[in-house]
């Protein structure tokens, strides 16, 4: 359960040393002046959103990004020290910070670790130079290795790793060799993401002019269950669709999401959900500069969304949606409300009851079991 007080700070650092070929985030390859700009505007908004929430405390700090191991010497320790200067961190805060493999130096280590980093996230997406070639990552398998090494040799201990399936050209014995190399790492968790075929980004047009081919439907979906049933072979358990983790390793800040627990985004783009309200910063860089505190599509939440938000996340989960929290939660019979959609999903064997909690079946079509629901609110 999420603990009424608590609340997970996310920051957002939109630099990257490259644009990856399918990435619509919000991130950029910065000009050198930006970085001052940046880290200026970004302890303004820590300092002044701290003031109005005195009686939070921090549980999770995630810096991600972009590339936050591409910030100039120090930085990371400077913004980590304005945090718990401002903000009420627990001592035993999980501290996650990305890092892309090629800039997470033995120096990087040695900061993170001072700046009190308890959880290091490397995007590898695949071990194959081709792959990683289409997807423009500016990195090799070699440089994710040396990384793993130079967090170990700091006391990072808990490392996960990004991995992409469903790219264009590969297959699925490429996502066993990538699997084969990992688990001969000394990692606590994988995240193991489809594709997404975003608008505008120079993959999706390739693809739309013809140039390059997604797998087929069937295809994607036996490389998911593949990664499933290999990483469950190997000690990391699934948690959520996309997420593995050996036993009490899961990503304490990703767990609060799903739990719809509360959350502060700071940084360029960033989304909040706190005091039962959604916001988002700008996304213009200018803008963010003049005005850290700009709260773009403020929307307090419904009962209607509120419920719907619960569902989706949970049914995300390997443990599912817990039917007697819902019906606390929102005064109601969940099994009454949506009957005829629990009717529908059980006779095609998608969804099952397991002490008390429902949970989907087959993750690899969750998005149209969770609509089912949808159709009832």
């Amino acid at each position: 359960m999420v603990k009424e007080n608590n609340l997970a700070l996310y920051i957002h650092v939109p630099f990257c040393v490259s644009k990856c070929s399918y990435c619509n985030f919000c991130s950029f390859v910065p000009k050198a002046e930006q970085f001052t700009k940046y880290l200026n505007a970004l302890k303004h908004e820590i300092q002044s959103r701290a003031k109005d929430l005195q009686n939070k405390q921090i549980f999770s700090i995630y810096i991600g990004g972009g590339t936050p191991s591409i910030l100039p010497k120090n930085a990371i320790i400077d913004l980590i020290e304005t945090i718990k200067a401002n903000f009420d961190v627990l001592k035993d805060a999980s501290i996650t910070i990305e890092a892309n493999p090629n800039t997470f130096s033995l120096e990087k280590a040695q900061e993170y670790k001072q700046a009190g980093c308890t959880r290091l996230s490397l995007g590898l997406q695949s071990h194959k130079p081709e792959l990683l070639k289409l997807l423009n990552r500016a990195h090799t398998y070699q440089d994710f290795e040396s990384a793993v090494l130079n967090a170990k040799k700091c006391g990072i201990n808990d490392i996960n790793a990004d991995i992409l399936l469903g790219v264009p050209t590969q297959t699925k014995q490429d996502i066993i060799d990538t699997l084969n190399l990992l688990i001969e790492q000394p990692l606590t968790h994988i995240s193991a993401y489809g594709l997404i075929n975003e608008e505008g980004t120079p993959l999706t047009k390739a693809i739309q002019a013809g140039e390059l081919d997604l797998p087929s439907e069937e295809s994607a979906v036996e490389m998911y269950d593949l990664t499933v049933d290999f990483l469950k072979k190997h000690g990391f358990y699934r948690y959520e669709i996309s997420n593995f983790a050996k036993k009490g390793f899961e990503s304490i800040h990703n767990l609060n999401y799903w739990n719809r627990g509360e959350y502060l985004g700071l940084g360029l783009n960033a989304y909040s959900f706190v005091d039962r309200a959604h916001w988002r910063n700008t996304e213009n860089f200018n803008d963010y500069i003049n005005n850290p505190l700009l709260a773009l599509d403020y929307e307090k939440e419904t009962e209607k969304t509120a419920k719907e938000e619960t569902i989706m996340l949970a049914l995300r989960t390997e443990k599912g949606l817990n039917i007697n929290e819902y019906n606390t939660k929102f005064k109601t019979d969940f099994l009454k409300d949506f009957s005829d959609a629990l009717k529908r999903l059980e006779k095609n064997k998608l969804i099952k009851f397991d002490k008390g909690n429902l949970k989907i079946v087959n993750f690899s079509i969750s998005n149209a079991i969770i609509l089912e629901f949808f159709k009832n609110l």
